[in-house]
């Protein structure tokens, strides 16, 4: 006898939300932190007091030090000035509301220890609109518009993201779901058609990357593909293929005249300003970072103006290095002299969070990184030829580039980066629970 199983249960619900957050990122901030407000609430309901009832309580116990220690440091420096400035009280707020993220992290851990999580529904949804994002990006490239009606804006295609251009870090993040749903279902069932999706999906998301002129997620999106070429080698044609699509992609940026095709101009500009600015940063950041007066005019040529981003953020860490100044204290205590931009973050994640929490914040939350991604690593190594590996890379290659401490990045503590943030390391600490065939 059958028994029909109600389809909208609890369960089924929340990881509904879970897997439909790239919709949610598309649409916007608004989206997002209704979403996890409904996630923890409805996470608290299914599990309630069990949500704080963890296997692994080391990372918890850290992460929710951070997250007291980021409000501790941020009543302290900011409560005197509560009369100078409303920013000063605004920024108390965000702190305590910013705890909604480890919520949401415990959330997430108990569906993963409890075996509930969907993992399939995950994949389908993050590879949908992962390739939805990239047609509408060659849309907007081919036709000045994309399916939206939205226009391209300062010569930099951002599909559904409209003036806001992060289309880039958007598929540079989920497309990985899309690639390695496909290798896991090639190591289930080797056919010629898993092939030809594989082969596609990775030259369709590095065009798609390529045109947006998002230099470091196509950096990154590229970094992905090559970490995990030389960790798993089985399938080398297809990575093989990809690199060639690659070198022939950048020389014909180096030499389509501009008459032809403006956009490979400005990406060929962009690639530049990169290595550029990469190659004044080597060679200058000792003395920008130690000497706050040193002035040298070779400088003010250099295409990248991140280096005068990190080189404020530096300082503004120094005035209080090991505890912090609060969150989003670089906007109050930037200050605009040579070689200096003030901004509303730093552009780096291990600058941005010094500023804010100091040394002591570095340490609590990177200690959970390093750690979880050391664990994950091993965890990775003994399975070398189960198919799970699969399920489990792209969790581990988003977090990891993530925090890669040498990256440009957004800021840290905004809802769309946070969420992601505190999503993919919570299911990368229980990646060995990952299966499609449960639930």
């Amino acid at each position: 006898m059958f028994i029909n199983k109600p389809l909208l249960t609890s369960k089924n619900l929340i990881n509904l939300l879970i897997s439909l957050f790239p919709l949610f990122l598309i649409i916007g901030n608004l989206a997002i932190n209704i979403n996890i407000i409904l996630i923890c609430l409805l996470g608290t309901v299914i599990y309630g007091a069990d949500i704080f009832k963890v296997d692994k309580k080391v990372y918890v116990y850290s992460l929710f030090s951070f997250f007291l220690y980021l409000i501790l440091i941020t009543l302290i420096k900011n409560l005197p000035n509560l009369d100078v400035n409303n920013a000063y009280g605004a920024h108390i707020v965000k702190s305590f509301f910013f705890l909604r993220f480890f919520i949401f992290f415990l959330v997430v851990n108990k569906l993963l220890e409890r075996n509930d999580f969907n993992t399939k529904l995950f994949f389908i949804f993050a590879s949908f609109f992962s390739l939805l994002v990239s047609f509408d990006i060659l849309v907007q490239v081919m036709f000045g518009k994309d399916l939206l009606g939205y226009s391209i804006t300062h010569n930099r295609p951002s599909g559904f993201f409209g003036s806001e251009h992060i289309a880039g870090g958007f598929l540079q993040k989920f497309s990985l779901f899309f690639i390695f749903f496909c290798f896991y279902f090639k190591h289930q069932n080797n056919n010629l058609k898993i092939n030809f999706f594989i082969i596609s999906g990775l030259l369709l998301f590095f065009i798609s990357i390529f045109l947006t002129n998002n230099k470091m997620p196509f950096v990154v999106y590229v970094s992905s593909i090559l970490l995990f070429y030389f960790i798993e080698k089985r399938f080398k044609i297809f990575f093989t293929f990809f690199f060639l699509a690659f070198i022939i992609l950048i020389f014909f940026s180096n030499y389509t005249p501009s008459a032809k095709n403006k956009r490979m101009n400005d990406v060929k500009y962009s690639i530049n300003a990169f290595s550029e600015g990469a190659k004044v940063l080597l060679k200058y950041s000792p003395k920008l970072f130690m000497d706050e007066n040193y002035k040298n005019d070779s400088l003010a040529i250099t295409p990248s103006g991140y280096l005068f981003v990190f080189n404020s953020g530096v300082h503004v860490w120094k005035k209080n290095k090991i505890l912090g100044n609060g969150l989003k204290s670089f906007r109050l205590n930037c200050v605009y002299k040579s070689f200096h931009v003030c901004n509303t973050h730093p552009h780096n994640y291990v600058i941005e969070i010094m500023v804010d929490t100091g040394i002591l914040g570095l340490f609590l939350i990177y200690s959970i990184v390093i750690f979880s991604l050391f664990k994950f690593y091993i965890h990775f190594a003994k399975n070398f030829t189960s198919p799970l590996r699969f399920l489990q890379a792209p969790f581990f290659l988003i977090v990891l580039f993530e925090f890669f401490p040498l990256r440009s990045s957004g800021s840290f503590f905004t809802t769309n980066n946070a969420v992601i943030i505190f999503l993919m390391l919570a299911i990368m600490i229980n990646a060995s629970r990952l299966n499609f065939n449960k639930k």
